[in-house]
Parts: C-alpha cells; sequence; structure tokens
C-alpha cells in the first residue's frame, strides 16, 4: 500500500512517520487543505526510502541464515546516525550511518565527531577490541597505530604505547581496551588529543578529562567485534570483505629456524604481528614485551617500512633489547630482514609464500636470528 501511494505521488500524499505529522499540518494550512507536488515527491522519496529499508533487512536476513555473504544482488542498508560537518576535506560532504539504530558507542563528551575521527575511531577500536579482555592501550594518528602495549598495569600500559611515537600521539586518539581511572585521567589531560576512547570511564576520571570541553569521550563498552564485513567504495562499485579479525593461535605459525624463540619472544612476535596486520602496508612493527618499539607503515618499498621502524626505535627508545619484528607480508630479499638484524633484532615473523623464503630461512640461521612464518598473510591497504 505505501508503495502503490509513494508510486500515485502526483495525487496522493503518502505519511509514514509519525515524525511527518507536523510538517503534514502545515502543509495543509499552508495550501488550502491540500498539498504541493514539491511535498508529495519528498513523501514519495522517504515512502519508497522505508520500503526499500524493510526489503533490504529481509534480503540480508535471508542471506545470513543461508551463509550467502556475497549474493547476485547485493542490497545495502542503514540508518542516518549523524550529518557531519564535512568529509575529509571541508569541500567534501558526509554523514554516517549504520544498520543499528546507533554504532554501539556513545559519545559522553566533546565537540562532534568528525568524518576523520569517525575513520581513526574505527581503527584504533579494530586494534583494541583484537588484544585480550580489557587489556591493552591503542594509540592511532591517521589510521595508523603509532604506539600500542598491552602491560597489565593500565598506567605503565599508555605510557608505554605513548613511548613508542610521543611526536606521533599528538592531537591522535587513545583507546583504551579497559575502564579509565583517575589516575590515568591526569595523564591522558598532559597531551593534546582529539578522541579518547575506553570501556568506560570512572567518575572522577570524568570530571578531570571533562574540563577539555573538545575533547571527545567515547564510551565503547557494548561495541563487539564478529561477522564484520569491509566496504570500500569507489565511483559505482562496491569492494566488500569480512573483516581480518581471527583471532591468532600458536597453531598458526611455524618456527622455520634452527634457533627457537622463547616464550617471552614468541609471545612478542604474535603481538607485534597482531598489530602488524593493522598498519597500512606495506607494514613493518618492532616490538619488546608485548609494546611497539618503532612502527613503519604505508610505504610503497618495505625496506623503507624497516628504516622508518628502526629509526623510530632509536630516536624514542632508550634500549634496543629483546626487540622483535613483524612484517604484514613476506620478504622478498634478504636485504629487508638484513636491515632489522643488524638494527638488533633477535627474531622475525612474516607470512610465506616468497620463493626467496629458504634465502631468508638460510639468513636467519646464518646470524642465529629466530624466524617465524604465518601459515597467512595480513595486508592492510
Amino acid at each position: 500500500m505505501v508503495r502503490a501511494a509513494a508510486k500515485n505521488y502526483n495525487d496522493v500524499a503518502v505519511i509514514t512517520s509519525s515524525n511527518q505529522y507536523s510538517e503534514l499540518i502545515n502543509e495543509i494550512e499552508n495550501n488550502n487543505g491540500s498539498t504541493s507536488i514539491n511535498f508529495r515527491e519528498k513523501m514519495s522519496s522517504e515512502a519508497f526510502s522505508e520500503t526499500a529499508y524493510y526489503d533490504a533487512v529481509i534480503s540480508n536476513y535471508f542471506s545470513k541464515i543461508i551463509n550467502n555473504n556475497f549474493p547476485k544482488k547485493k542490497v545495502i542498508y542503514g540508518n542516518l546516525i549523524e550529518k557531519l560537518r564535512y568529509g575529509e576535506n571541508p569541500h567534501q560532504e558526509a554523514a554516517i550511518y549504520s544498520k543499528n539504530q546507533n554504532l554501539n558507542i556513545k559519545q559522553i563528551h566533546g565537540k562532534q565527531l568528525s568524518y576523520n575521527n569517525y575513520n581513526d575511531i574505527f581503527s584504533a577500536l579494530t586494534i583494541s577490541k583484537s588484544l585480550p579482555k580489557n587489556l591493552g592501550t591503542v594509540i592511532v594518528k591517521h589510521a595508523n597505530p603509532c604506539g600500542v602495549s598491552i602491560n597489565k598495569n593500565s598506567l605503565k600500559s599508555y605510557e608505554l604505547a605513548l613511548a613508542c611515537d610521543p611526536v606521533s600521539a599528538f592531537g591522535g586518539i587513545v583507546s583504551c581496551n579497559y575502564k579509565i581511572n583517575k589516575i590515568l585521567a591526569k595523564q591522558l589531560d598532559n597531551i593534546f588529543l582529539e578522541v579518547v576512547i575506553a570501556n568506560g570511564f570512572d567518575f572522577e576520571a570524568l570530571n578531570i578529562l571533562k574540563k577539555k570541553k573538545n575533547l571527545r569521550l567515547i564510551d565503547a563498552t557494548n561495541l563487539t567485534m564478529k561477522n564484520i564485513i569491509r566496504f570500500n567504495s569507489s565511483n559505482d562499485s562496491i569492494l566488500i570483505q569480512s573483516e581480518d579479525i581471527k583471532k591468532f593461535d600458536i597453531k598458526n605459525f611455524k618456527i622455520v629456524s634452527k634457533k627457537k624463540p622463547t616464550k617471552s619472544q614468541l609471545k612478542s612476535l604474535i603481538f607485534a604481528f597482531n598489530v602488524c596486520r593493522y598498519v597500512k602496508s606495506n607494514a613493518i612493527v618492532l616490538a619488546s614485551q608485548e609494546t611497539t618499539v618503532g612502527i613503519g607503515s604505508g610505504q610503497p618499498s618495505r625496506l623503507d617500512s624497516c628504516q622508518i621502524a628502526i629509526d623510530k626505535m632509536k630516536t624514542f627508545q632508550d634500549s634496543n633489547e629483546n626487540v622483535v619484528a613483524a612484517s604484514d607480508a613476506f620478504f622478498p630479499f634478504v636485504d629487508g630482514i638484513e636491515k632489522l638484524v643488524q638494527s638488533g633484532v633477535s627474531a622475525v615473523i612474516q607470512p610465506s609464500g616468497s620463493i626467496k623464503d629458504k634465502e631468508i630461512i638460510k639468513f636467519a640461521n646464518q646470524t642465529n636470528t629466530v624466524l617465524v612464518f604465518s601459515k597467512t598473510r595480513h595486508f592492510r591497504h
């Protein structure tokens, strides 16, 4: 009935929401008991949106039941959460939609979130939620992590994450996979940040952080990461894939060097590899004691990413002992892993699959370096 009425907008004004009542009353009063064609066209558009949304929900429901993420006709639906001030740049329009009525994250303080804020928030939360429950601090700048630590002490975790690259952290986003208390809030108050995310805030912590009127505070307690589909659009095409959120297990990796990693090294290697998959490729992550100490991201050359990560470590770290390295893809030549070993790296983790794998293993054995292969590649473009 709604569709039929909407099709006949030349003669029919179709109302699909109680929110439209006041507008309808004003329209009738201003048009001597009638409605204008512009109003009927607007109502028709909104009516078709409602029926299309309803059909899309049903279509996706049945696709989910039959486990078909990629049907012949893909229908995307969403509720408008917010019209944003602008997009990545002031001349671009932007809005955010969700399949739900909300985003499962709650802004509890600060000025309106921007397109770039949301992009960084989603990047930070994807990493945070991949860490052990109620552990880990992630600092993100321009959708790339610039510091991550899963130290069990929340204050120490933040301090270690910040120490990885305190320069890049300025004006960034801090995502805490735990509840923020008064002590940590005082430290967060000492640096300029755009957004602070946490699994809740103590009352005293809120009082401290709310003193900065523009600082956005986000409660992500209710957010879970499962069955996530990522979209990337260009012109009239849409790329769709499942999110890379699989929890790592020791079975996902194979030790290929003669020298075997210690328990501590293996933990740091897997930690570094997990962070590495959320760094823009080409990605190199240096870590020690499950804390990043150097991150090289987004370079066309993997060798350049190695150098950036090493330079970061040398600039901000007092020591390069017990450092391990993760690469989001295999090293096509020995030069990359050689550069890392020369900087003090004692263990490396990378995906297998290169025709040069044997040469990489040979180099690791010659230099007494631990080498671990992942059975799966983890790019983020």
